[in-house]
Formats: C-alpha cells, structure tokens, sequence
C-alpha cells in the first residue's frame, strides 16, 4: 500500500491518458477507469493518513501541557517548603472565632493548631494561617490543596469520595435541650411521635435523630440559630445537638430548659479531615498526632479551656460531658 502511496499516476484529459515519460504507466495503454480508481484510492488514503498525523499530534501535544497530577507537590512538600500550614477555619464558638474589636484568631481548634505547627517545627514549619472554609466546602478546599486540614470533620461516605480522614481526633458527643414544659431523660423518652425533635436540616444532627428518635416528629430548620429558638418558643419539644454546641447554646439562651445527656449515650467519632493523595506522610503525620494528643487528655482540655474562654465555668459543663 506504501507503493501505491507514492505512485506518480499519469494525467487524463477528456477520456484519453496522457503519459509521462517518468511514469510508471508510459508506454502502456491505460483504461481510465482503473487509474480514476487509483486515484481516488490514493486520496482516501491521504485524508486518513493525515487524519491520523493530526490525531497523534494532538495527542502528544496534550501530553505535555495537561498538569500530571502524580507530579503535584504534596501536602507535606508544600507546607516543608512554604513553611507554615494552611489551617481550615470556620467562624464557628468555641472552635475558631475572633473576639470582639480583635483579629486574633482563637478557640480550642486554634491551640490545636499552634500546637501542630510547633510540633512540625524541625521538618522546617514556622508558623500557620487561617484559610476561611464552611462544613460545605471544606472537603472541596481540602482537595484543592487551599486548606491543608480541617478538625471536626465527621467522615461520611461522601465526604470519602473527595478527601481522607486521620484521628479521630475525639467524640462528637450528642445531647439534647429541652423546653422548659417537657421531660425527658432517655433517647426512649424522645422516640415517640408526639415529641417534637429540631435539627439543623441536612446535617449531623438530623441523621441522629433518625437514629435515635426516628418515631419523633422532625422539626427540620435550615439555620443554627433557629433550633433554639423553635425550642424556647415551644415549637419543639427538644432539640439535638453536639455536647460542645449544646453548652454553648445554654449560655446563649438561659430561657431554654433541662440540659440532657441522654442515654445510652451515643456519639460520633470526629476526624481531621485531609488530602487524599499519593504521598501519606501528612496524612499519618495527623493521625498519630490527633491519637496521640487524645489519648493523652490534651484534645479535651482545649476544649473545655475553649469554653472557658467565652464564659462557661468547668463546674457548670454536664456530669457526663464526654469525648
């Protein structure tokens, strides 16, 4: 096929062939037919083998502009070379907020970061920034590589799809506050479909009281501030929440009733939530960091240091304030 590819084909005028001496075909009489085959033979294979040629020219043309992303640097060459961690934040008390007329960052997941960075200190970390996020996006900062980590993360299998998880870093523990008119001091309590439950809708605690309570009537809300207030108001009966939420919220709103730490108790574990890449020496740098400062006390002392930063003493948290 190569041969016939650089076959030089005689010219045809009218219906009569005109030979060239340097043809192949000079001296022959020739059928036009056959050589007006051949021709368009040949153009066909023109046209595909320069179909071909761009093809594999655009090929290895995306080759080598498309970013390969085996060749990205990671986590921890990153924060190595820029030395300091980009830590997710949440305008979110007692975990990370500013006071009042400051722009110092604190809250107990601040310690935890400070603390992060200066054990990070002799691969060459210095210091560390706050990198806004919210519970939405966070696992999409996360896999960007705009935020290096975020605490408190609840690791769903969504979630999964996008980021990975080490720790956990402690227990999301859960509660409820009452209306002041309603009783109840079991999960059993709340499971009856006259009690009225409030959630924040599409979040944690909506899943738990579908856990919990599902024969409870759900009283879902699309903003945090709203749960308490259905609850004092007496549109709800109850409302879950996180043990840590769940103080601060009683010291927001005095008006509200019994404080319960149901039982059984029942919690969630919290991760720290991360990239999930190639390279796993940030991954398990967090997870034996996040066990290590668990397992010692220290997570749930800045903790309660965080809520006795804005006002809650240690004697008023619940007796079964739990990680």
């Amino acid at each position: 096929s190569s041969d016939l590819f650089n076959v030089r084909l005689p010219n045809i005028v009218g219906n009569d062939v005109a030979l060239g001496d340097q043809s192949p075909f000079s001296g022959q009489k020739q059928d036009v037919q056959i050589i007006n085959s051949l021709r368009e033979t040949q153009m066909r294979m023109k046209s595909t083998l320069g179909l071909a040629t761009m093809a594999a020219a655009a090929f290895a043309f995306a080759l080598t502009t498309v970013p390969s992303t085996s060749n990205a640097q990671s986590t921890w060459d990153r924060i190595k070379s820029s030395g300091k961690l980009n830590a997710g934040c949440i305008l979110h008390v007692p975990y990370w907020y500013k006071k009042k007329g400051s722009d110092e960052w604190v809250g107990w997941a601040i310690d935890g970061t400070k603390q992060m960075a200066k054990d990070l200190a002799p691969v060459g970390v210095k210091g560390w920034q706050c990198e806004m996020t919210t519970w939405g996006t966070a696992a999409l900062g996360i896999q960007s590589g705009k935020v290096d980590y975020l605490f408190a993360m609840q690791a769903t299998p969504v979630r999964a799809t996008a980021i990975t998880f080490a720790g956990p870093l402690y227990n999301h523990g859960f509660m409820t506050v009452n209306n002041k008119n309603f009783k109840a001091r079991t999960w059993a309590d709340y499971d009856k479909p006259s009690v009225k439950i409030a959630v924040i809708g599409g979040t944690s605690t909506a899943m738990v009281r579908r856990f919990v309570a599902p024969r409870a009537t759900a009283v879902e809300l699309p903003k945090a501030a709203e749960v308490p207030l259905s609850v004092i108001a007496g549109r709800a009966d109850a409302m879950i929440t996180t043990v840590i939420n769940g103080v601060v919220a009683k010291q927001k709103n005095p008006d509200m009733g019994d404080f319960v730490i149901p039982t059984p108790l029942f919690s969630f574990p919290a991760y720290v939530g991360v990239a999930n890449e190639p390279d796993k020496r940030f991954r398990d740098f967090v997870h034996w960091w996040a066990e290590w400062y668990r397992l010692r006390g220290q997570v749930e002392r800045w903790v309660k240091d965080g809520l006795i930063g804005i006002g809650i003493t240690e004697d008023s948290l619940p007796e079964k304030f739990y990680f």
